[in-house]
């Protein structure tokens, strides 16, 4: 019998009729201080939680604010961190686009002013916000009185406090979801390709997802599971760090760069979310024999194989291609539009000609995310 890995992204969650989007998260925030519902209102009473330090958070604000001028790209909040850090950090390195120059005072302080000089700028919603959050904070806080750069860097980190609060209430809103699914509707698997793996619960997982999913609904033992972005836990100590792993992704800047805090490569060394998946790939011996290597099938399912995560699945990659066993790894797709898109990212990751190799040794395959009989036909047994 293979081994089966999982490589899981978000849409696995999706797949599963849960409701984990950010845009579902964003309308959980958006109406957590409203009037709840009961199972809500036990939710928070049950976990203890104290959800006035979440209201006005900068990020939401944004997007609330902005909604209708940032498209498609309002519900993808990673994209929204972006903006706003890479906002912050063009003021820090041109200060006089916000102050006046040889004063020390602010530009904003004549919004209608400052918004012509900047809109036809690239990322101009960010830049405006950050700025009119910075002149609403100037004079409170007494930054009028502190060096241009040391503002700028209190403005920053007033930001990342922010995110981490978002980070703190996303992880609520993740929990909450679990408890309503698993204890309240108490849900059953949805019908995937994943049905024709047998002994599922088998399985290793590597999961770009926060939740326990896997566990819950295919009893895949949490020491099975390695969490890249860290996982939620409400029930840890308050000393202990929320280990949820929420920022942009990595970018080739200076080290000393304020963006640094923000980047997920950072905040997996700070949260120690480790590498424990690389042991997955370790050869393991066919149960009983004293020859012969397991095979393994290495599948992944709701996930667009984004180059932002490249170097993960460089790792996999170069552990099969440099052990002895037979390995194959299964690309599933929702439809043709997200098959061509992996593939470009393949092609991106690997080089067209790895790639090309790959897929004509079968050690690359692609299946529909709903075809059971498909993923019969393509696993390593």
């Amino acid at each position: 019998m293979a081994d089966t890995i999982l490589i899981l992204g978000n849409g696995f969650d999706l797949a599963m009729e849960r409701k984990t989007s950010y845009s579902d998260f964003v309308d959980f925030a958006n109406n957590l201080f409203l009037e709840k519902e009961d199972h809500l209102q036990s939710f928070l009473d049950g976990n203890n939680i104290d959800i006035e330090k979440y209201r006005d958070n900068f990020y939401l604000k944004f997007i609330n604010e902005n909604r209708s001028t940032l498209g498609g790209n309002w519900c993808n909040l990673e994209i929204m961190i972006s903006q706003l850090a890479e906002a912050i950090d063009f003021y820090r390195l041109s200060p006089d686009s916000i102050y006046y120059s040889g004063e020390n005072t602010l530009r904003i302080m004549y919004p209608d002013k400052f918004r012509e000089k900047i809109v036809s700028q690239e990322n101009f919603a960010s830049k405006m916000f950050v700025a009119e959050i910075f002149y609403k904070i100037f004079t409170i806080s007494g930054w009028y009185r502190l060096e241009r750069r040391m503002a700028i860097s209190e403005l920053n980190e007033l930001f990342i406090s922010h995110l981490e609060l978002l980070t703190n209430l996303l992880e609520i809103y993740l929990s909450y979801r679990d408890y309503i699914d698993f204890e309240i509707d108490k849900i059953f698997p949805v019908e995937t390709a994943l049905n024709a793996i047998t002994d599922i619960s088998e399985s290793y997982v590597i999961s770009f997802n926060y939740t326990h999913t896997p566990y819950k609904l295919f009893r895949i033992p949490i020491e099975n599971t390695h969490y890249i972005h860290g996982e939620i836990d409400l029930s840890r100590h308050k000393s202990q760090i929320n280990t949820m792993v929420f920022g942009i992704e990595d970018k080739e800047i200076d080290v000393n760069s304020s963006l640094i805090p923000y980047q997920k490569y950072y905040q997996r060394i700070v949260k120690e979310t480790g590498s424990e998946y690389l042991d997955f790939f370790k050869p393991r011996r066919v149960e009983g024999l004293d020859v012969g290597l397991n095979k393994k099938n290495i599948i992944v399912f709701g996930h667009s194989v984004d180059p932002l995560d490249k170097e993960i699945f460089q790792n996999c990659f170069t552990l099969t291609s440099k052990n002895i066993y037979e390995y194959r790894f299964i690309f599933t797709y929702y439809n043709e539009s997200a098959k061509r898109s992996i593939i470009k990212n393949l092609a991106i990751i690997l080089g067209k000609d790895k790639l090309v190799e790959l897929t004509g040794n079968k050690n690359v395959v692609f299946v529909k995310s709903d075809d059971v009989d498909g993923m019969r036909e393509v696993l390593l047994d």
